[in-house]
C-alpha cells in the first residue's frame, strides 16, 4: 500500500511540474503589433502563474470598436489554450412559432429579438431590442436576404457590399413569396454562426422568429481556446473556430 502511495505521489508531482513547464513555455504577450510597440485590436498576455490578461475588441458588436479588458484563467493542453475554462460559453437561442393566417401566395415572417445581460454570472435584464443586420436563409446558405431598417449604400471603396438586401417595416415583419423550405437560418451579431432551425408545419403561412442573444457585460472570455505555433498565437475565430490558415495570428512580444 505504501509502495502505491508513493508512485501515485510521484507520478502527480511529475505532472504538476510539466504542467507548470508547459505553462511557462507558452507564457508571454502576445499582439497584433504597430511599429511603435501598441497592438492595433488584441493584446493577451499569457502569465506563468495560469492566468491571462485580455484586451481586444467588443465579442459582440465589433463594429462599435469598444475595448473590452480581461482577466483571468488559462490551462494549456499541447499546444491549444483555453481562457477561462471553468465558464461555459453563452449561445444564442432561436425559436420558431408558425400558423396560418390566410395568405394564398406569400409567407409572412416577423422577427423579434431580444437581449439577455449578465453582470458577474447573474442575469440582470432581458430586453426586446432592434437587430441592426440579420441575415435569413431558407435552405441553403446563398437563398435568403439581409434584413435592413433602411437600405444601405455604400460611399467607400473599402465597405463591405450587402448584397440581396430587404427592409423590414416598423414590426420587423416582411413577406417573400410562398415557396417550399423545410429549414431556416438566422445569422446576425452575437451568433459565432448561423443557427438553423427546421420547420415543423411546412404548410404554414405565418412564421414568427423569436431570437434570444446572451450578452456578458465584462465581455470575459469563456471557453475561448487559442492554438499557438512558434510565436504565434492564433485568436481570431470563423463560425466559433479558431483559424489557422485566413486569419493573421497574434504575434509573441520579443524583448
Amino acid at each position: 500500500m505504501k509502495q502505491i502511495i508513493y508512485t501515485v505521489t510521484i507520478l502527480l508531482l511529475t505532472l504538476n511540474n510539466w504542467a507548470q513547464n508547459n505553462t511557462v513555455g507558452y507564457a508571454g504577450i502576445y499582439g497584433d503589433w504597430l511599429l511603435n510597440g501598441k497592438a492595433i485590436t488584441t493584446e493577451l498576455e499569457l502569465k506563468t502563474d495560469g492566468t491571462f490578461k485580455l484586451r481586444t475588441v467588443d465579442n459582440i458588436y465589433p463594429m462599435t470598436f469598444n475595448d473590452y479588458t480581461n482577466e483571468g484563467k488559462w490551462i494549456a493542453n499541447g499546444n491549444e489554450i483555453t481562457l477561462n475554462p471553468q465558464l461555459k460559453r453563452r449561445e444564442p437561442v432561436v425559436i420558431l412559432n408558425e400558423k396560418n393566417i390566410g395568405l394564398k401566395d406569400s409567407i409572412q415572417i416577423k422577427i423579434n429579438c431580444y437581449t439577455e445581460s449578465y453582470e458577474k454570472e447573474l442575469l440582470i435584464e432581458r430586453k426586446e431590442t432592434d437587430f441592426t443586420m440579420l441575415t435569413i436563409y431558407f435552405d441553403k446558405r446563398n437563398k435568403g436576404f439581409n434584413l435592413l431598417r433602411e437600405p444601405y449604400i455604400r460611399t467607400c471603396g473599402f465597405a463591405p457590399r450587402i448584397k440581396n438586401q430587404k427592409i423590414v417595416d416598423t414590426n420587423n415583419t416582411f413577406k417573400i413569396a410562398r415557396k417550399d423550405f423545410e429549414k431556416i437560418g438566422i445569422y446576425t451579431y452575437g451568433f459565432k454562426k448561423p443557427i438553423e432551425i427546421k420547420r415543423q408545419y411546412l404548410t404554414s403561412n405565418f412564421i414568427e422568429i423569436d431570437i434570444t442573444i446572451p450578452i456578458d457585460k465584462e465581455r470575459a472570455p469563456r471557453s475561448k481556446k487559442v492554438i499557438i505555433k512558434g510565436k504565434r498565437a492564433y485568436f481570431y475565430e470563423i463560425e466559433g473556430e479558431v483559424s489557422t490558415y485566413w486569419l493573421e495570428p497574434l504575434r509573441k512580444k520579443t524583448t
